[in-house]
């Protein structure tokens, strides 16, 4: 009969990260006859190592089924099944956990995760709160909670206040500064993190990258003052000052040495991308190929509709259902609108299930005209709706490979360029500025497909209408 000796050696080479021996002498163990909830609990923890998470979280509810009283296994039951989508699961784990006497910062902000994902804005919010007064200095809980309000009340003040109170570590004045930026308070985000700077020389990159917009000078002055950790932050704050004063050469030199040290990473290759054109050096038009690289296309009616005027419109009246009141999330590049707040293929109405099926073939259309010999999957998907004023700050995607825009409702009677989609002009500011070297209309049925290196942004419009997209990030299979 296997003792408890067995449980001890597994559990040793876990922490040694010999987690396929660990889960061989449990497994040994258990076949001749061990058990227990500590044995399927560390059963679970291997198989989450080896990347098993269905496996882990079959062992965690037998962990669970043996010991209901260990609040620490309900929680990892109730983090793993949150994990694979089983939100019901997840939230009465949760509670069993809390009830059970784990009622600290984890649980609170794991609650809080739930509750947000299903669109229970005031029952996360109370979490979210309750996870800050386990834990004022816990950067994600003040992050989510500041999130969450600002996206609720769009009122700056509000959001920020538990961040003002919160200790003031790096990662809060960092949250406090993107939650600024986000409310379009550009001046007081830098204020703010220049002022943090002087206590603490690690804030000098936020600093700069603040100050980019308003004064490339002060930019360079907080690089000079931070430390020189390699870290690929300062990397492209170096790089992105160099732009904002215009000079070029050495932009690209920089750029190059990134892009080498990072050669996935979608905005280093942008950014080389806009050194070379400040440089006016031909490369930049390789990496911007617009004619051969950006591909538009009219999906057509997925099976159960007849025509796609009516896809169009239950796809639009699916998407307004789950877009509800928020404002622009943080950290986002949209402004004035909102965006759903989780991944379109977690939603079941048979309008959204359908768009994946109906972009297939013109996603793969599209790999195969750009020479690209690969499969795909879908990394991430989500939707859009901009209100009058709206548009999209220029930025890129750096986990993509390719990415979209597919335009499910477009406003009417949109004068010039309003709207339109453009290419090129890049995120940071440069000297001189670089205008959009690319622009397309969007049309109700339009597929928009590009690399996810490119610039990218929105006319702002002004129109009674909302307009409604989605949006796609795709990466090799």
């Amino acid at each position: 009969m296997p003792s408890a000796d067995s449980l001890n050696q597994a559990r040793t080479l876990l922490e040694r990260g010999r987690a396929g021996e660990a889960r061989d002498v449990l497994a040994a163990a258990m076949a001749g006859g061990l058990d227990g909830a500590p044995c399927r609990s560390l059963m679970g923890f291997i198989l989450h190592q080896l990347g098993d998470i269905p496996g882990c979280a079959r062992e965690l509810k037998e962990a669970v089924r043996l010991a209901p009283d260990d609040g620490a296994a309900q929680f990892a039951l109730a983090s793993i099944s949150f994990r694979l989508g089983d939100e019901a699961d997840a939230e009465a784990a949760t509670r069993r956990a809390i009830a059970l006497g784990l009622d600290d910062v984890h649980s609170a902000s794991l609650l809080g995760r739930i509750l947000t994902k299903q669109g229970r804005f005031a029952e996360a919010e109370g979490a979210w709160r309750k996870a800050v007064q386990r834990n004022p200095a816990s950067p994600q809980a003040q992050r989510e909670l500041a999130d969450l309000i600002w996206m609720q009340t769009g009122d700056i003040t509000k959001a920020r206040a538990g961040l003002d109170a919160a200790p003031q570590s790096h990662e809060i004045v960092a949250v406090t500064v993107r939650l600024l930026e986000a409310a379009g308070e550009d001046e007081a985000a830098y204020a703010l993190a220049a002022e943090r700077a002087k206590r603490d020389p690690s804030l000098h990159v936020l600093a700069a990258r603040a100050a980019l917009g308003l004064d490339p000078q002060a930019a360079e002055r907080h690089l000079a003052a931070s430390p020189r950790d390699g870290t690929p932050a300062r990397a492209k704050a170096e790089a992105e000052v160099d732009l904002a004063l215009g000079r070029s050469e050495q932009a690209v030199r920089r750029a190059e040495a990134l892009r080498a040290a990072r050669p996935n990473d979608q905005h280093a290759i942008a950014l080389l991308a806009t050194a070379y054109r400040l440089a006016g050096d031909d490369r930049y038009k390789a990496l911007y190929d617009y004619d051969r690289l950006v591909r538009t296309f009219f999906i057509d009616p997925p099976p159960g509709w007849t025509s796609l005027e009516d896809y169009l419109a239950d796809l639009g009246q699916a998407l307004d259902r789950i877009h509800g009141p928020l404002t622009h999330p943080v950290g986002q590049s949209l402004r004035h609108g909102s965006q759903t707040m989780r991944g379109l293929a977690d939603y079941p109405d048979p309008a959204i299930r359908a768009l994946f099926a109906a972009i297939d073939a013109p996603i793969r259309r599209h790999i195969a005209a750009i020479g690209a010999d690969s499969g795909y999957r879908i990394a991430s998907a989500w939707s859009v709706r901009l209100n009058s004023g709206g548009f999209h700050l220029n930025h890129v995607h750096p986990e993509g490979w390719l990415s979209s825009a597919f335009y499910v409702r477009v406003p009417r009677d949109m004068p010039g360029t309003e709207g339109w989609l453009k290419f090129g002009e890049p995120g940071p500011p440069t000297s001189p500025r670089l205008e959009a070297d690319h622009l397309i209309k969007p049309q109700a049925g339009m597929l928009v497909l590009f690399p996810s290196c490119m610039w990218h942004g929105t006319v702002p419009f002004s129109s009674d209408d909302k307009r409604l997209s989605c949006a796609f990030d795709i990466v090799r299979a």
